[in-house]
């Protein structure tokens, strides 16, 4: 059986749509995609300059006074050395962040952080 190889893009607009169906109010997400390829060195000058961090994760969700982060890699994909340490970083400030490679790891992160959501049974 051929096995489809599924693009960090294609995750992330995957989980993009499963938010916005699962998570609900007053829960809200959102998306900063710095990452996403290479900046024009104009571009990249100016978010650093307002302050964009490097390494921090692709998605934000935020609930009842806290906010958990979700970063999303492709199946077999890895994190940047960058993206450690911001997480170590964000763990130690008490932000929940999670690593995903498929939806249903979202899923699970969502439930971990006891985050309001449709329920939904997850087929083995």
């Amino acid at each position: 059986m051929t096995q489809l190889k599924v693009t960090e893009s294609q995750l992330h607009k995957t989980v993009a749509d499963l938010l916005d169906w699962m998570l609900l109010p007053p829960a809200l997400w959102t998306t900063f995609p710095a990452g996403w390829g290479k900046l024009p060195k104009a571009t990249a000058g100016r978010l650093y300059g307002a302050g964009l961090k490097a390494g921090f994760p692709d998605i934000q969700i935020f609930f009842n006074g806290r906010c958990t982060m979700l970063e999303l890699k492709a199946p077999g994909g890895a994190l940047s050395k960058v993206q450690r340490q911001r997480i170590l970083l964000l763990r130690g400030a008490g932000v929940m962040t999670y690593v995903c490679h498929n939806p249903e790891e979202v899923i699970s992160a969502l439930r971990a952080a006891s985050l309001p959501v449709r329920h939904v049974e997850i087929a083995a």
